[in-house]
């Protein structure tokens, strides 16, 4: 019987497998590339379309019951979770800020 906790393992393993990462197969998840990219539905909407690929037990989940969300920490951290139903599964915190600009402490004297 197939349960939740097969089922984020499942999932966990397909997000640790990198993209084409067994011969011959597209199987696998590039969470890294979608953290490091502006966060968008169409980020979101690309890996939850691949995760439903590559795992057809998942496939047959409608949109209600799988999503990505975020969650806002301090004021400039941004986590994004990927639900299954009632399991959430920590994808990591997104890479958004821009590493040129310059930052300057108000405080300074």
């Amino acid at each position: 019987m197939i349960d939740a906790t097969k089922i984020k393992a499942m999932v966990d393993h397909w997000l640790n497998t990198p993209p084409n990462g067994y011969f011959g197969q597209s199987y696998g998840a590039d969470v890294r590339n979608m953290l490091l990219r502006e966060l968008s539905s169409d980020n979101a909407d690309n890996l939850l379309k691949k995760l439903r690929q590559d795992i057809p037990l998942i496939a047959q989940l409608d949109d209600s019951q799988i999503s990505i969300n975020t969650e806002t920490r301090d004021f400039d951290k941004l986590y994004v979770y990927l639900f299954i139903g009632n399991i959430a599964i920590d994808l990591g915190e997104a890479k958004t800020e821009n590493s040129d600009q310059d930052y300057y402490d108000v405080r300074a004297q």
